[in-house]
């Protein structure tokens, strides 16, 4: 049972996170980025799938891209490949 509740809770918050991502892009990308560079570790030991972290990750470069902030889109692109 509480297996169950946990994997609910990770798809409540995986909702929550889906939410602000499409409401404010530019607010949850800074949020998502600092949590990143300040704990680069929970995003590879974290239990998102794989497969998500690459697609958010992608979406954060594209993004820091058109923004020509470069020096944001090469920590990201290292935190990619040390997903590896």
């Amino acid at each position: 049972m509480d297996n169950l509740s946990n994997r609910r809770n990770n798809k409540d918050f995986y909702a929550a996170i889906e939410g602000l991502l499409v409401s404010n892009k530019s607010v949850f990308f800074q949020v998502l980025y600092n949590a990143i560079m300040e704990h680069p570790t929970y995003v590879i030991l974290s239990d998102m799938p794989i497969d998500r972290k690459y697609e958010i990750l992608e979406d954060m470069l594209k993004y820091y891209e058109t923004h020509e902030d470069y020096e944001k889109c090469a920590k990201l692109f290292k935190m990619k490949i040390s997903l590896t």
